[in-house]
Formats: structure tokens, C-alpha cells, sequence
């Protein structure tokens, strides 16, 4: 009886579980494994030990067409504002073989994966009256059910065969028994080679020579990352399928606006007087400073914490705006929170490019200036959300990432961080950690003033044969060899696949 109970009630389960495009995803079964196998494949030649390369964009490609291929066979309407998704990720796989910036290239593959799952999500569901808490939800419930299915090729596969049967009638189908035989053997394959090979030193060297020549464990590498690739991809159609995301946002549980303004009016007035110290000793700068402190001094620091509290605020008044109710008072508190955040981002900013001009330029520098302009603008939709709320703050907020990133992605920020301190001052051994972004500055006599030419610098730091050089000019650019030498090996054997033309301008420089 228990064992009834249990069985009736998973299926329960399952019957709850299954929506219309889980049963076309299994009815179809042969085009969704077979497109997953090949889009596996795929990526495996694409993006295996080639992180920045040419097939890059073509992988993006390949990807967008396979989700929308994929969409159709379900019968997934294809949306028309999802070009902006679509623009936005193509975008970003091109950057990737424009650059050899490891943070940019970073940024760019977290900028790719979270905008495909918005495109997925926006594709799958009625996204229109969904805001940043609801969006966030989404795509966390969407990895959850992606987990519970990554075995659910297996399921439909058998779920397939076994219509496919009771429709033939008697005719036998041999290929889940030969398909599950294989399954069996490959560990068991594995495991008994390691004995064997174990058992007998000949067999183990002849088995070891076997492998050197075939590159057999290249070939295991890229045969597992083809199958992660594969069941991930699969789980991740499933996951979507099952629609276990609500579409429509429930009634938000609101609470009283007092609380909020209490705390937000203390906060308020701590910023007022924050706001009145930086115009009248920063911006305006005609104040008496404390003792032993300089207005340089004083103003090359704190912009870090001005970030951060930029950022706390940015968030503080979206949990107002979502979780109490609407007051005019309170609504009046947040927009003055909002303009002495615009001052503190001016203050961060006018701070970080004092510094900048006395310390140089680094990447970290250049993105917290991106950063404040950034959440200037967010803030400035936040304001604009405060006085409408029907203002769309979650299509505003990701378009103004997504182009100001795109623009920050395409600027080459190594090449703008060497051709400043070229000019204006450098710290030269972090200019010799630089990518090959900026070759076209640090190897380019015409742009930098150390430089009189690439062949002069290597003569002025050669060694002979004895091991003598020239103290003074090995030192004066050892730098520029550094970097040099560091180009020169990167750019070495670049083939079809990792071909990346920030490493083919390089090149150029070296050769």
C-alpha cells in the first residue's frame, strides 16, 4: 500500500512537472540529442585551450543559433526585442579575439553567460512586469531545476524509444540495449586497462608508447569536456521547459513607510553634512585644512569608501523603493539621498583623477572611473523611478551596463593605461605586466618617448657571450625587454583557432 501511495504521488509529481515543451523536447528527442552532441562538439573546437581566439564570435554565433533552433522545434515565439540580447552577446564574443586583456576577456565571458540567461528567460516567459528582484529569482530557480535535470537525457531517451516501440508493435529496437552496453563498458574498460596495465610492464609501456602517439589523453580531455557540455546543455533546455519560474510577480509584501523613514532621514542628514564638507573644502577648496595636511593629501584619498557608499546607496533606495509602502515623505528622503549621491560620485571621481595624475594610471584606476560613471547613470534612473514608477529600471539599468561595458570592452584599456603613462609618468614595471593591448603603445617609438627603436633597445640590453653587458642601459630597459620578450613568446605559433588580432598587432612589433 505505502509503496502504491509513493509511486501515485511521484507521478503526481512528474504530471506537475511536465509542461507542453517538456513532452515536444521528448517526442523529439533524436533532434535535441543529436544538436546538443553537435553543438558539444562544437564548443569543444571552438573554446578548447583557446580562451580569446578567432572561433570565439563564431562559438557565439553557433550558440544563438542553436538556442533559436532549438526554441523553434518547441514552438517558442521568437520575441522581437530580444535583439538587443542577441547584439549585446555577439558583441561581446567579437571583443574576446579583439583583446588579450585577462580582466576585460573575464568581464566579457560573465558579461555573455548572464546575458543568456536574460535572453533565455525573456525567450521562455513574459518577462514585461518583471524588476530586479524577480529577475534575480529567475535565474536561481532556473540553475535549480537545471541541476534536477542533468540526467534527464537519459529519461527522455528511454521515454522515446519506448513510444517509438509501442508504435512498431513488435519490431525490436537495438539501440538503447547497444547505447546502455556502451555506458557499462567504458568504465569497466578503464578500470580493467589500469589493472592489466599494472599486472605486466611490457603491456604497460607498449599501452604507455600507444598513448604518446595517439595524444590519447588529449583526446579523453576533450571527448569529457564534450560530454559536460553535452548533458549541461540538454539540462539546461529541460530546465527551461519545465517553466518552473512564475510568471506573474506575486503581491509584494509591504511594509510600514515609517520604519524606512526614520532610518533613511538619519542617514540623510549624516549625508547632507557630507555633501556641504566636500563642496566647500573639494570642490570649491577655499577652506582652512587640519594641521600638517595638504589639499593634495586630503584629496588623493577616500575614494574607495566613496564607491562603496555610492554602491550601498544605489541598493539602499531600491530595497526602499520594493519593500515599503510609497510616502511622500519618504519619497522626498530618497531623492536627497540621491542627490548627495551624485555629489559623493563627483567627489569619488574628481579624488581618483587627482590621484591618477600623481600616482599613474592602472587598470583598477580606470574602472572605478567607469564604475562612478556607471552608477551615476543607474542613479540616475533610480531617481527617475522615484517620481514614475511605471519607468522601465530593469531594461534601463541593463542597457546602461551593457553599452557603457561595451564601450569600456572595445577601448583597449591596457593600450589607454600605456599610452597615459607613457606620456605623463609611469610606474614601469607594471607598464611591463601589461597585455598585448598595449604594444602599439609601449613597442612604438613614436609613442613611446624611452623608445628610439625596438632594435636599438635589444642591442643596449644583449649579453654577450661572457655575460657582460651595459649596466646602465640593461637597467634603464629592462622593462621594455621584459615586455618584449613576454610579447614575443605569446605571439609565437599562433594558429587558425587561437588567432586573436591584439596578439597579431603585436606581433608586428616583435618580429
Amino acid at each position: 500500500m505505502e509503496s502504491t501511495a509513493y509511486l501515485q504521488s511521484t507521478e503526481k509529481i512528474s504530471e506537475n512537472l511536465e509542461t507542453e515543451y517538456t513532452r515536444r523536447m521528448r517526442r523529439q528527442f533524436p533532434a535535441f540529442g543529436i544538436g546538443c552532441l553537435i553543438y558539444s562538439a562544437f564548443y569543444a573546437f571552438c573554446l578548447y585551450k583557446n580562451a580569446s581566439g578567432i572561433t570565439y564570435p563564431f562559438f557565439v554565433v553557433g550558440t544563438l543559433c542553436c538556442f533559436f533552433f532549438f526554441t523553434k522545434k518547441l514552438g517558442v515565439p521568437f520575441k522581437k526585442d530580444s535583439v538587443f540580447y542577441i547584439v549585446g552577446i555577439t558583441l561581446l564574443g567579437l571583443s574576446n579575439c579583439l583583446t588579450a586583456s585577462l580582466p576585460i576577456l573575464f568581464m566579457n565571458k560573465c558579461g555573455i553567460v548572464l546575458l543568456s540567461f536574460i535572453l533565455m528567460l525573456h525567450t521562455f516567459y513574459n518577462d514585461k512586469a518583471w524588476n530586479f528582484p524577480k529577475y534575480f529569482t529567475s535565474v536561481f530557480c532556473t540553475i535549480g531545476s537545471f541541476f534536477c535535470c542533468l540526467i534527464s537525457p537519459f529519461g527522455d531517451m528511454v521515454s522515446y524509444f519506448d513510444a517509438q516501440k509501442q508504435k512498431e508493435g513488435t519490431n525490436k529496437n537495438y539501440f538503447l540495449p547497444v547505447f546502455i552496453g556502451v555506458v557499462i563498458a567504458i568504465p569497466l574498460l578503464f578500470c580493467m586497462t589500469l589493472l592489466l596495465a599494472d599486472a605486466d610492464a611490457i603491456f604497460k609501456n607498449i599501452l604507455s608508447r600507444t598513448m604518446d602517439a595517439l595524444n590519447i589523453w588529449e583526446t579523453i580531455k576533450v571527448l569529457f569536456l564534450i560530454t559536460v557540455v553535452f548533458f549541461s546543455t540538454y539540462a539546461l533546455f529541460a530546465a527551461l521547459c519545465r517553466k518552473d519560474v512564475k510568471e506573474k510577480t506575486e503581491e509584494e509584501i509591504r511594509f510600514d513607510p515609517v520604519i524606512a523613514i526614520v532610518f533613511t532621514s538619519l542617514l540623510c542628514i549624516l549625508y547632507l553634512f557630507f555633501s556641504v564638507v566636500q563642496i566647500l573644502y573639494l570642490f570649491i577648496g577655499n577652506r582652512k585644512l587640519p594641521e600638517n595636511y595638504t589639499y593634495a593629501s586630503y584629496a588623493r584619498e577616500g575614494f574607495f569608501q566613496l564607491l562603496a557608499v555610492s554602491i550601498i546607496n544605489f541598493l539602499l533606495v531600491l530595497i526602499c523603493l520594493y519593500l515599503f509602502h510609497e510616502s511622500r515623505i519618504l519619497r522626498g528622503i530618497l531623492t536627497t539621498i540621491c542627490g548627495c549621491t551624485f555629489i559623493m560620485i563627483i567627489s569619488s571621481a574628481l579624488r581618483m583623477i587627482l590621484y591618477i595624475d600623481t600616482y599613474a594610471l592602472t587598470f583598477l584606476r580606470l574602472f572605478v572611473l567607469w564604475s562612478l560613471a556607471v552608477i551615476f547613470l543607474l542613479m540616475a534612473g533610480v531617481t527617475a523611478f522615484i517620481f514614475y514608477r511605471r519607468f522601465p529600471l530593469f531594461l534601463y539599468g541593463l542597457a546602461v551596463i551593457g553599452i557603457c561595458y561595451t564601450v569600456l570592452s572595445f577601448s583597449h584599456p591596457d593600450y589607454i593605461i600605456a599610452r597615459y603613462n607613457l606620456t605623463y609618468g609611469a610606474d614601469y614595471d607594471y607598464l611591463s605586466r601589461l597585455s598585448a593591448d598595449a604594444a602599439p603603445a609601449v613597442l612604438n617609438p613614436s609613442v613611446n618617448p624611452y623608445l628610439i627603436s625596438v632594435e636599438d633597445m635589444l642591442e643596449k640590453t644583449s649579453v654577450d657571450k661572457d655575460g657582460n653587458y651595459d649596466v646602465d642601459s640593461y637597467y634603464e630597459f629592462y622593462w621594455l625587454k621584459s615586455y618584449y620578450c613576454k610579447m614575443e613568446n605569446r605571439t609565437k605559433d599562433m594558429g587558425i583557432r587561437d588567432f586573436n588580432f591584439s596578439l597579431y598587432r603585436a606581433e608586428k612589433y616583435v618580429e
